[in-house]
């Protein structure tokens, strides 16, 4: 097992001799071994240990532990405890997301305060092999498969080559001592449900599922370098960087006629895209775009991109436009917005009846895509209002059939999903998105002009 360890380290290039290394410690088997296991390689180390208070008097314990670890090898001990649950709640994070990001940032700081420069974890090949399968069944590409890197910036993961039974081997075999955390052995987080039902049946299918899975792992490492590799030629190859008007921002320009003739051309525009926090969903609708409803603007929570005749153009948001980007899950929660707020709740569908205020629209929810954007109006813009059946008109004709003057056309609000607009605010509604008798869940968007009072808006 030493001998693996060390031989993994100097493949991966995890760390230069004499380099301090601070070892993220729980109080559980792959941990503790990694700890052994630094101490009989002489590896100049500290313990670093968070408790986030979710099993009470275990979660003190566990502190204790990794205490007591750290004097039996006289290194470094630091630790922290964080309301968890709270953090959890107030960020609408789960308690493994909201744990990941309080461990991880604490870690970064602890490590730059005390000289240390490498942060390792004990993430192991049956961690890895249960990430993969977890975001296989998410849908995240490339990325996602090829499961955690064994170093990614000034994080190292020293155990990825050993399985977990190779790991309780060692522990039994040098009488190590642990503690095992009880959360591990019940189904209530995703990780083990498929530690635990799941993997056992590649198992079944192959007694050496893990041996050929992180053999399998290996080449898609690889299969991402030349994925990346690719990705950049062709990137190079169909855009182009140019200063705004003010010099201050650049824009990407990307050349629509060379990357159609592009291999895979979706994926390829997806991964620049993606770099700029645009969508897969709006990837999809700007291809569509392309072809059918050029002078379309598409945004990101920081970028716009207009599709215009010969280039996909992306630039930086001007302070002027004042755009607000909804996440999902709407509670009811009024956002401020210029002239009033804007509410958010979820119905049954579908509905029979609408109220007659122009202020309240009611959604298809199914048809709605995240995040919403609320802008205000530009050239160009059009919609397909309710009751028209599918025919297209421009905003400009809109308003003035509306008699809006140019200071009130200039103040009224856009509500867009995925590039499209669904909503005229206090105005109209486009026919994409209206409630219909298949409708299961409305989206039920309230607008509340001049001053208002926050409060849940919740519908049943």
């Amino acid at each position: 097992m030493k001998k693996k360890l060390s031989e993994y380290i100097e493949k991966h290039s995890m760390f230069i001799q004499g380099e301090r290394i601070l070892i993220a410690a729980s109080a559980g088997v792959d941990s503790t071994v990694l700890c052994y296991l630094f101490n009989e390689l002489k590896i100049i180390f500290g313990i670093a240990h968070c408790n986030f208070k979710l099993r009470k008097a275990e979660s003190d314990k566990d502190e204790y532990f990794v205490k007591k670890l750290a004097e039996k090898f006289f290194v470094p001990f630091y630790s922290t405890s964080f309301e968890t649950e709270l953090f959890s709640k107030k960020n609408k994070l789960s308690l493994q997301e909201a744990a990941r990001n309080l461990r991880y940032e604490w870690l970064q700081k602890t490590a730059y305060n005390n000289n240390f420069g490498k942060i390792a974890t004990a993430h192991h090949l049956d961690d890895n092999i249960e990430t993969i399968l977890y975001n296989f069944s998410k849908s995240t590409g490339i990325k996602g498969i090829r499961g955690i890197l064994p170093v990614k910036s000034n994080i190292i993961r020293p155990m990825l080559f050993a399985g977990k039974k190779e790991i309780l081997d060692y522990a039994s075999k040098k009488n190590i001592e642990y503690r095992e955390d009880q959360s591990n052995l019940t189904n209530k987080y995703t990780r083990n449900i498929i530690r635990h039902n799941i993997t056992p049946v590649f198992e079944a299918i192959n007694p050496s599922f893990q041996k050929s899975a992180g053999e399998s792992i290996e080449y898609l490492r690889d299969v991402e370098k030349l994925f990346n590799h690719a990705i950049r030629r062709i990137q190079i190859n169909i855009t182009t960087l140019e200063r705004d008007a003010g010099g201050e921002n650049i824009i990407v320009k990307i050349d629509i006629k060379k990357l159609l003739a592009a291999p895979a051309y979706e994926t390829v525009l997806f991964e620049i895209l993606n770099n700029y926090d645009f969508n897969k969903s709006q990837v999809k609708q700007i291809l569509k775009s392309i072809h059918n409803e050029p002078g379309r603007f598409y945004y990101s929570p920081q970028k716009r991109l207009l599709v215009d005749r010969e280039y996909l153009i992306v630039e930086q948001l001007k302070e002027l436009k004042k755009s607000i980007f909804i996440k999902e899950n709407p509670d009811g929660q009024a956002i401020r917005i210029a002239g009033g707020a804007l509410a958010l709740s979820y119905a049954k569908g579908p509905v029979d009846k609408f109220p007659k205020d122009r202020n309240i629209a009611f959604f298809d929810a199914d048809k709605v895509d995240w995040p919403l954007t609320l802008r205000h109006w530009e050239s160009g813009d059009y919609f397909q209002p309710i009751g028209m059946h599918g025919r297209k008109k421009k905003l400009q004709d809109f308003f003035t059939n509306q008699k809006l003057s140019r200071l009130e056309k200039e103040k009224v609000w856009i509500l867009e999903s995925s590039g499209s607009i669904c909503w005229i605010v206090g105005h109209r509604m486009d026919e994409r998105f209206k409630v219909t008798a298949e409708t299961v869940r409305c989206l039920v968007v309230e607008f509340l002009p001049g001053n208002f009072v926050t409060e849940k808006r919740g519908r049943s």
